[in-house]
């Protein structure tokens, strides 16, 4: 499935998640509507990001989370660094 998604374009994947019905009725929207969903879906997500954001369960398993990846953060950072670091030298090194 991945390897055919490959080749949708952006709009093509938009319109795939959107579905049909959804693409044409938005198509048929004059400006002012469309800056009215526009509006509407942003404060769709908000209402949604705001109310996880309040449920304390979801800030128990954020900061659990946090505390389970903070090593391979630190890690991934050093690693990516030395890595970084040695291929500027090789550069330099004309290699």
């Amino acid at each position: 499935m991945r390897n055919r998604n490959k080749s949708l374009n952006g709009w093509e994947k938009l319109q795939k998640v959107l579905g049909i019905d959804t693409v044409e009725e938005l198509e048929k929207l004059d400006s002012d509507i469309l800056k009215e969903r526009i509006a509407n879906a942003a404060q769709a997500m908000q209402a949604v990001r705001d109310e996880l954001e309040a449920n304390p369960k979801y800030q128990e398993l954020k900061e659990n989370l946090k505390a389970l990846t903070s090593g391979k953060k630190e890690v991934d950072k050093r690693q990516k660094a030395i890595i970084k670091f040695c291929l500027h030298l090789l550069e330099s090194k004309g290699n």
